[in-house]
């Protein structure tokens, strides 16, 4: 932490030391005749290499000049150009206005149209600057500069977000649940059935317009979230027609050109298309409880027997990308059409080697923890991703625009998990093996309207939208093999006695979540024809939103019939399962855990409507406003599965609740370009469908079953920020924040054995906790402080936050719990992360070096005599190189995680407050491996 802040220091100081010896020229360009202000005009200092173009106000920054005497050249078409001495003094700054007469000598008709540009970095700068939301984000300039496939791998390089599971945003050390994400200013479906949150991996970078993640509650955003609120907008009309393709191939260490081992490959495998032979038979009955011991037979014998797994070679990850823009400009009248169409398709594989470990209690009187079981994983997985963006967009004029948005990705995932080692509290060695198919998938059609009215003092924007998602998880299934012979290695099947899913089994759910959505939202801007500024803006809206989710699960289980065939034990697994060797007298016996929690239908209504008023008042602004969320949430069991059995019926989980959100945020600007923001806002977390569900599914990764609970109440947040923001130029940005956050029954999951054996996760509100931080950003050019020209390319990217927070248990949980003073759970307690990048127009040439790191975080809530399991910090560092080999070929080369630390997650068994990496307790441990990636874009 030392040599961080230490570092962030530094630069600091050589920052300002460097500005503070020169000087800088600021002013705007306006028609001579109308008094507007002209976008786009060039202005630069004769014989130097200062130059910038003015901005959307016509306004332009030349900085860090040293001192003396200049010439400034303004020039603009149709326009003279203008020549203007002035001396340039350190530490002062000179402003000019510049009044440009127009010159048409050579030109009969010139039309210029002014757009108001979103995909650039100069654009995105200054919406954030206008914005009383605290908020980041970036543009399709800087986005286009990396070799970032998806959203997930690009929000990395937004300051104080970082990325788990290489899907799942946290914002501000948050973790997943207290994150939302929009796209186009809709909620987009969640294809998760276990996790409140979005897979930022479904959605590709090269079709993103701007992304901006607002980290400050308002009345216009929605309430259900704390950490971070992203919102994604895609392209929209493409600034000409072009056809591009993108090809690329990877190698990761450990993994590329290895033998690799997974179930049986089928022809279509490649595409990632679930093609039905994993999925249960045709007629395979509803429930076999209660059937004729032979038409259990012939159910069990129906199942496909594919438990031997195959050898292939994993060879190379390669993606493909094919984005077809096309732009059509009809008449004079500024008509426009647009089409953006995406195509794309990667497939990667895996191989982890994996250190799992459990523990009961730690021995205080041994000094030793206790090891309930020592597992090695071999872990082979392999990602498809395959998906389609459709995007239509029709301008009529300047005021009106209809879009029409289609997005439609598919991410399915094959793994087979090789267990081996030591069943210590049972006293033997086993071999444990688990094949794993999910398909998941997602579907957001949007149609969008905008309009401009009374001659643009005010915005009518509506939203129309459906969406679709799907999670498959055909066939999951686990065997065991106990050792019976340690030096020879020699082991047999182990079949229980009774019916045990978990050991040998197989795993069938379904979950199809349909989403309507629907928002309308009005701006009007009040010119009271007054000689001040005070022009005051009403906001007023309203949201829709329906979300329905059917799930249904299959849990099935083999044992050992009544005269069972003791032999059968030594025999290989897809000996074992034979259709002879299925039988109810001397075989294996197919059953079902059957249980009417298996199957729910869940609803969510939300009905939002806000309303906002901001008013200017010289240097200060007040914005405020309020926003009212009525939301039913409802669960319940379909009634057929109670029929013509004296199983009672599941009474439905129910969660009624209307929410008054109000928020405020004050702000004084010190100059143009210094702002302090004050804000104040109150948010919510409401629990996910499979958190409220009684339903149980077992996760073979940490050998433990997760259950909802029906008594979980929705979490309030309030959220207060204090923010500096200082936009040195154009495309700059350094900020200083505190923050702080008070949870009223925020919900966690917890890790426990609960007075068994077997492992649980079970989700329970604690009764308060808080965070609290400090957060820096840097968003900085090096051009013109260092007297070079490499320097002169150079920009830096940095976020350093340090963060703290506290939970309250209560008394439900105080006895249950065993740490009773700990962070809130996924609450990391440091974020660095920085970028360098360099940029050379001239040679086609781009590097960008980035750096991230997390500090420690509460990844498992323990319970009873399990402390808490803590994931430890990985320093992560990407570099990726960009060079134009032509002016529509250029290539693309990067290595990611170069230093390859070890995912570990890791428990203070001893509880003496200091996490050692060779002393606590190891719980999971593997080291994911260096990429290597090498990729060709062609423009059409």
């Amino acid at each position: 932490m030392k040599k961080y802040t230490f570092t962030l220091l530094i630069t600091l100081i050589t920052i300002g030391y460097a500005v503070a010896q020169s000087g800088s020229i600021r002013g705007v360009v306006k028609d001579s005749k109308t008094g507007e202000t002209i976008i786009g005009a060039n202005v630069r200092l004769e014989n130097t290499g200062y130059g910038v173009a003015t901005g959307l106000d016509g306004d332009f920054e030349i900085s860090r000049v040293e001192p003396g005497n200049y010439t400034v050249i303004v020039s603009f078409i149709t326009y003279a150009s203008q020549r203007i001495n002035v001396d340039i003094i350190a530490s002062k700054q000179t402003f000019l206005t510049v009044e440009m007469e127009e010159d048409i000598s050579e030109l009969s008709t010139v039309t210029v149209t002014a757009v108001r540009e979103t995909s650039s970095d100069i654009s995105l700068l200054r919406n954030i600057r206008e914005s009383v939301q605290v908020v980041s984000g970036l543009s399709a300039e800087s986005i286009s500069r990396t070799l970032d496939s998806d959203v997930s791998q690009v929000v990395k390089r937004i300051p104080g977000v970082t990325v788990i599971q290489d899907r799942f945003i946290v914002v501000r050390g948050l973790n997943e649940r207290y994150n939302t994400t929009q796209l186009h200013n809709i909620n987009t479906p969640s294809m998760e059935p276990d996790v409140r949150s979005f897979s930022l991996d479904v959605v590709p970078s090269n079709i993103i317009d701007q992304i901006l993640i607002y980290k400050s509650p308002s009345p216009e955003l929605p309430g259900d979230f704390s950490g971070g609120m992203v919102k994604i907008f895609t392209k929209s009309i493409p600034d000409e027609t072009s056809t591009t393709l993108d090809i690329s191939t990877g190698f990761r260490q450990g993994t590329s050109l290895r033998d690799f081992r997974a179930e049986e490959r089928r022809n279509s495998h490649w595409t990632g298309w679930n093609d039905g032979a994993n999925d249960l038979p045709m007629g395979f009955p509803d429930r076999l409880t209660g059937l004729p011991n032979a038409e259990i037979e012939q159910a069990g014998r129906s199942l496909p027997n594919n438990w031997k797994e195959q050898n292939y070679n994993s060879g190379l990850d390669y993606k493909l990308g094919f984005t077809y823009n096309f732009r059509k400009d009809i008449g004079k009248k500024g008509m426009q059409i647009g089409n953006t169409t995406s195509i794309q398709y990667s497939n990667t594989k895996t191989i982890f080697n994996v250190e799992n470990n459990a523990f009961e209690a730690f021995d205080f009187q041994t000094n030793q923890p206790k090891l309930r079981y020592s597992f090695q994983d071999i872990e082979y997985g392999q990602e498809i991703t395959n998906g389609l963006v459709f995007n239509w967009a029709w301008k009529i004029n300047d005021n009106n625009v209809i879009e029409l948005k289609n997005l439609y990705q598919r991410l399915t995932t094959h793994d087979f998990i090789d267990r081996f080692g030591d069943q210590i509290a049972q006293g033997f060695k086993q071999n444990n093996f688990a094949f794993f198919n999910e398909y998941r998938g997602i579907y957001s059609g949007q149609l969008i309207g905008s309009h401009k009215l009374f001659k643009e003092a005010a915005k009518l924007e509506w939203i129309g939208g459906f969406g679709n998602t799907f999670n498959q998880l055909p066939d999951y299934k686990r065997y065991r093999k106990n050792v019976v012979d340690e030096e020879s290695g020699e082991s047999v099947l182990f079949i229980p006695r009774g019916q045990t899913p978990d050991f040998l089994g197989r795993f069938y759910s379904d979950m199809n979540e349909d989403i309507y959505t629907a928002a309308i939202n009005y701006e009007h801007k009040f010119n009271l024809e007054s000689k001040t500024s005070f022009k005051p803006i009403l906001k007023l809206g309203a949201y829709f939103e329906d979300r329905t989710r059917e799930f249904s699960a299959r849990n099935l289980g083999f044992s050992r019939s009544p005269n069972f065939n003791e032999g059968l034990i030594q025999s290989d697994i897809d000996v074992l399962f034979q259709p002879e060797n299925i039988n109810s007298t001397t075989g294996i016996r197919l059953g079902e855990n059957f249980s009417t929690s298996n199957f729910f239908i869940a609803t969510n209504e939300l009905r939002a409507y806000y309303i906002s008023l901001n008013l200017p008042l010289n240097k200060f602004n007040l914005s405020g406003g309020l926003r009212i969320e009525d939301n039913i949430q409802i669960l319940r069991s379909p009634s057929r599965f109670q029929e013509g059995t004296s199983t009672p019926p599941i009474e439905p989980v129910i969660i009624d609740q209307i929410d008054f959100l109000p928020s405020v945020t004050l702000s004084y600007n010190i100059n143009d370009k210094m702002v302090v923001k004050s804000v104040y806002g109150k948010t919510l977390n409401r629990p996910e469908f499979r958190e409220i569900a009684p339903f149980g599914f077992y996760d073979f990764i940490f050998d433990a079953t997760v259950t909802g609970f029906s008594f979980l109440q929705n979490a309030s947040i309030n959220n207060y920020d204090l923010r500096w923001e200082w936009y040195p130029s154009l495309t700059e940005t350094v900020s200083f924040a505190l923050f702080y956050k008070d949870f009223r029954n925020p919900i966690e999951s917890l890790y426990g054995n609960f007075g068994s054996e077997q492992s649980t996760f079970l989700f329970r509100n604690t009764e308060r906790a808080f965070a609290r931080g400090i957060e820096i950003d840097i968003r900085k050019s090096l051009a013109n402080i260092f007297r070079s020209r490499f320097m002169n390319r150079l920009s830096v990217l940095g976020n350093f936050s340090v963060i703290d927070s506290e939970v309250t248990l209560g008394e439900d949980l105080a006895d249950l719990l065993r740490a009773t003073n700990r962070p809130l759970q996924g609450q990391s307690n440091f974020i660095v992360n920085t970028g360098l990048f360099y940029d050379d127009e001239t040679k086609g040439v781009q590097v960008n070096v980035n750096y991230n790191v997390i500090g420690k975080r509460i990844l498992l809530v323990g319970a009873g005599a399990i402390p808490d399991t803590y994931e430890m910090p990985r320093n992560v560092l990407d570099i990726s190189v960009r060079k134009a080999l032509s002016e529509k070929l250029a290539m693309k080369f990067g290595v990611k995680d170069i230093f390859n630390q070890e995912f570990l997650l890791l428990q203070d068994g001893n509880e003496d407050g200091v996490f050692s990496r060779t002393q606590d307790q190891v719980f999971r441990r593997f080291k994911p491996g260096t990429q290597y990636s090498l990729g060709l874009t062609y423009t059409f």
